[in-house]
């Protein structure tokens, strides 16, 4: 079985202050043909960093593109990469030792595979925690809850892709595409997984090719980015026929759960169970009651999806 090259892609934005430890750990992979940074429109330094990182090491290859997302930072480092295989990881996961190589070996041969690493959340140590510490858990909690859908059931592994560690053959990558030609606010990674099972690609896991996600957001961009993914959700049914309702966020709650996440998450009449939702959250947080905090947020979180895959969607 031979074994391809790869290239190595990293959209990036306002992440200036990661990206020593994110190539220093993925420069550490000498097998890594070349490594694609895309500055995503941002002027923090990260350009002029990634420079200085490849006048040492000529595999980075730095590349500026106005600001136009993810998808679309992935698609240009696609193009302009040469290897066989190409990797791509978000700027706020560090690569484990071995992991473009890993990825290489893993797609051997084959030609049809959309191969998922395993990138395990880095939860804030004890004493490093603060009032927003429950976003990571929560996060973390989803991350592992999906991997754990990935091994009962890798036929599903691309309707519910989570990029950031994800390697295909740079061919079906151009073939599928990885923008869509529409931007979507979340959820860009399991549009583009959905089009790659349409394409006739098959999703493996494989935890053993594994990263470490530093995953940070404060606790309103949390909740924002929960509603943007209920609204993301209803743009790729809407895009794909073929999956409707089974991006609907509220199928898998229990039914009484389910009857308040769809009731709090009411344009008027839900407004004020999510005022007493976010209260309680606040309390729970100010006096470090941290689970029920967690388990208050993880409630509203889930109304947030609802109301955004229920809110009408404009100009789609």
């Amino acid at each position: 079985m031979s074994t391809p090259s790869i290239s190595v892609v990293i959209p990036t934005y306002k992440r200036r202050h990661l990206l020593p430890e994110v190539l220093a750990a993925i420069g550490a992979d000498r097998y890594a043909k070349e490594i694609i940074v895309i500055v995503d429109g941002y002027d923090d330094g990260s350009l002029e960093y990634a420079r200085s990182v490849a006048a040492t090491d000529p595999r980075f290859r730095p590349i500026w593109q106005e600001n136009c997302g993810e998808s679309i930072g992935r698609q240009n480092g696609a193009i302009a990469a040469t290897g066989e295989i190409v990797l791509f990881m978000d700027d706020d996961v560090v690569a484990g030792p071995g992991l473009a190589a890993g990825h290489a070996r893993r797609h051997g041969d084959a030609n049809d595979l959309v191969v998922v690493g395993y990138m395990p959340t880095k939860r804030p140590a004890p004493g490093e925690r603060s009032a927003d510490s429950f976003t990571t858990d929560l996060y973390a909690d989803e991350y592992e809850r999906t991997c754990d859908r990935y091994r009962a059931d890798p036929d599903g592994i691309l309707r519910g892709l989570w990029a950031g560690n994800i390697s295909m053959r740079r061919d079906n990558a151009l073939r599928i595409g990885l923008d869509p030609g529409y931007r979507l606010a979340f959820h860009e990674d399991q549009e583009f997984g959905i089009r790659c099972q349409e394409g006739g690609l098959r999703g493996v896991f494989d935890d053993s090719l594994t990263s470490t996600h530093l995953h940070s957001r404060g606790r309103q961009a949390f909740l924002r980015q929960a509603y943007d993914a209920g609204v993301s959700r209803r743009i790729i049914e809407a895009k794909h026929p073929s999956h409707a309702l089974r991006l609907d966020p509220t199928l898998t709650l229990p039914a009484p759960v389910q009857t308040f996440v769809r009731a709090a998450g009411a344009p008027h009449a839900g407004a004020g169970i999510r005022t007493a939702l976010r209260s309680a959250a606040s309390a729970t947080g100010r006096v470090r009651w941290t689970s029920a905090q967690i388990a208050v947020d993880r409630l509203l979180r889930q109304v947030e999806l609802s109301r955004g895959y229920r809110s009408p969607v404009v100009g789609q």
